[in-house]
Parts: C-alpha cells; structure tokens; sequence
C-alpha cells in the first residue's frame, strides 16, 4: 500500500520490509485523508488484486477482496521454496504463509553476525507447522571476496566470525561443514569468481539461479563484485538472467548435474520472502 506520493505505507505490528507488509489475512492501518493505492497477492499460484481508496475525516473505509486462487501445485506434488532469507525468526512462519511458501531456512548467521552469540542453540533447529510448512533456524552465509555460499541443515553455526574478505578460504569453512553428514551448502549465485574453485571441489549441493538480483520491481542489472558479463551479448535488462543461464548450461554441460536453487534475499534486498522460489516434486507423502 501506498499514498499518492508513492510512499509505503506501514502498519503497527505487522512484519513489514522495505515496501510491502504481511498479515494474517485481516490488517488495520492507520491512514491520513488522501488517496491510497494497494495491491493484494500471495505467491505466484494466486492471482493478484489492486485497487484504490479515497480516505475522509469522517469515516473508516473497509476494503474486501478474496484472492483467487490460479493453481495448488502442492496438490500435484509440487513444493515451493528458497534459500536465502534475512527476516527475523519471530515473523517467518506468518511471512512464509503469506506468501504460501512451504520451505524456508532463515539465515541467521552471516560473517560477523551471529544471532545465536550468547543463546542457547535450539535442541531441533527443524520447525513443522500449518501442517506441510518447514524452516530450519541455523542458516548461514559465508560473503566475502570471491562470492557467497549458503549453508543449512548444521547443528551449530560455522566459527566464521572474523574472517577477512579473502583469507581465510571460503574451502576451510566447506571442509567444516561437509564434517557434519546432513549439511547442504548452495552457491549463492552462479558468477562470482570462487564458484569453479567450488564447483572442482564436490562439496556443493545447489546453485542459486532464480537470485535475488531479480526482484519483483525490476532487475538489478550487474554482477555485484563478481565475473561482468560481456554487455553486448547480455545487454539489459535481461543480461544479468541470461548470463546466470549461461553460466548454468556450461556447468551442466561439463557433466556436473548440481540442481538450481532460488533466493530472494529478503531482509537485505527489496524483494518478499519466496519472490525467487522454486518448486520441487515429490512422489507420496
């Protein structure tokens, strides 16, 4: 929701992040008079509504809309997800309902930050709810010089505090994780300069290819501090996408069959928990 100016509009007690909020299905928001603009959505399988309202001095406009649903892929056996989310733990089961999101590890570790610095670690880092939903509370992201990898499923943070851009090596802290048997590590994004380091080393799961350079109002048209593509092949807006396409065929085709993980990069970038998500099928229950 936003006024006329285009500024966002944010409510009281709600998770809110950069220029949208979430909520349960009912939110009350205080508003000056003027005109408002808002749209309304829930994921990639229901279809978006948008309207206007007119606020008075005398009287509290009510606004229903009842999204439609365009598809129930989970029904089919299709289950959404993404790896990289900055929000804080306390609002992740209400932003990932919202979003009818049903897999979500938070990232609650990164570089010199650590959430868990002085807490007890959680007993089972793997929470169920609303039936078919799932998040795992231990998270983590190595960025730095080379580029970034996402690690999840660990039993307790990896001791990275302190690390300079470019020593120690990203590998020291992979060889740490492969140590324990359940770790998933998933290179952030397809073109920073360490992705063949770790790539030859077989220790990596996934690769992010639906990455939070692509957001919901736009695209972030570069490489960050990773390989530039070559503009005239991949001009904007699209270059940055088919560059991580490319990118992605040549590790294929080098006989290296690492599935494509997606990231939104919510808390961090501008977009919502699960805008780069992707959906996996699974046979039975």
């Amino acid at each position: 929701m936003k006024d006329d100016a285009g500024k966002p509009v944010r409510p009281k007690g709600l998770p809110f992040w950069y220029d949208h909020f979430v909520c349960p299905g009912v939110a009350e928001v205080d508003l000056a008079p003027g005109r408002f603009a808002y749209e309304i959505d829930r994921g990639p399988e229901y279809l978006l509504t948008s309207g206007t309202l007119m606020v008075v001095e005398a009287g509290a406009p009510t606004v229903t809309n009842r999204l439609r649903r365009l598809v129930n892929l989970s029904g089919e056996g299709w289950w959404s997800g993404e790896l990289h989310v900055h929000r804080p733990t306390a609002d992740i089961e209400l932003l990932m309902k919202a979003e009818d999101l049903h897999v979500a590890p938070v990232i609650t570790w990164w570089n010199n930050r650590n959430t868990w610095t002085n807490r007890a670690l959680p007993a089972n880092p793997l929470i169920r709810f609303d039936s078919d939903r799932f998040y795992q509370l231990i998270g983590g992201e190595d960025e730095r010089g080379g580029g970034a990898l996402l690690y999840f499923n660990l039993r307790r943070p990896l001791d990275i505090a302190g690390a300079d851009r470019e020593y120690p090596s990203p590998m020291k802290f992979l060889a740490e994780a492969r140590q324990q048997s359940d770790a998933w590590v998933d290179i952030e994004k397809p073109f920073w300069y360490d992705t063949p380091v770790w790539l030859a080393s077989g220790m990596v799961d996934s690769i992010g290819i639906a990455h939070n350079h692509m957001q919901r109002g736009g695209v972030l048209p570069n490489e960050a501090w990773g390989r530039p593509r070559d503009r005239q092949r991949f001009p904007d807006p699209q270059g940055n996408g088919y560059w991580t396409e490319e990118i992605y065929y040549h590790i294929l085709n080098c006989g290296l069959r690492l599935p494509p993980s997606a990231g939104s990069a919510s808390g961090v970038l501008p977009n919502p928990v699960g805008y780069d998500r992707v959906y996996v099928h699974l046979d039975g229950d």
